[in-house]
């Protein structure tokens, strides 16, 4: 087992861009990255859907921030994490390939737990991303969770 790392996601404000990362991570140097888990709520009152794309990435896109809050390793124990974690890329990063699509419209939580034999392993220099394709202004909270492994 590896490095687990979870990263709180907390009062994230989402721009009217129409393609942007809610959040990205990316694998560095020597380890990968295998994905566990992700959920946001939001803010929003109304039923205004929002269309997200859960896919693997081979660079990270630009226009956002680091993650604020510093990612908290799971085992206080455990070296210190190598991955690099991003959130609000209004240019998205480079696509790899797509696992899976939601609609989601932001009157309950949405996300994914992976299986142990389902969860998507990142080669070394890849990562994954949330990417919402629609423009809209939206508060967004949640957490993701993530294993470096060499």
């Amino acid at each position: 087992m590896g490095r687990m790392v979870e990263v709180n996601i907390q009062d994230l404000v989402l721009t009217s861009d129409a393609s942007q990362d809610v959040f990205s991570l990316i694998a560095v140097t020597p380890n990968r990255i295998r994905f566990h888990a992700w959920e946001l709520t939001s803010e929003d009152l109304a039923a205004v859907l929002l269309n997200l794309t859960f896919q693997r990435i081979t660079a990270v896109g630009s226009g956002g921030i680091a993650a604020p809050d510093t990612p908290e390793l799971v085992d206080e124990a455990d070296s210190p994490r190598t991955s690099t974690v991003r959130l609000r890329d209004t240019t998205p990063g480079a696509a790899g390939g797509k696992f899976r699509s939601y609609h989601w419209e932001q009157l309950g939580p949405v996300g994914h737990v992976y299986t142990p034999r389902m969860r998507p392993i990142a080669k070394i220099g890849e990562g994954f991303s949330l990417l919402c394709n629609t423009a809209v202004v939206a508060t967004l909270s949640g957490y993701i969770a993530y294993e470096e492994v060499s």
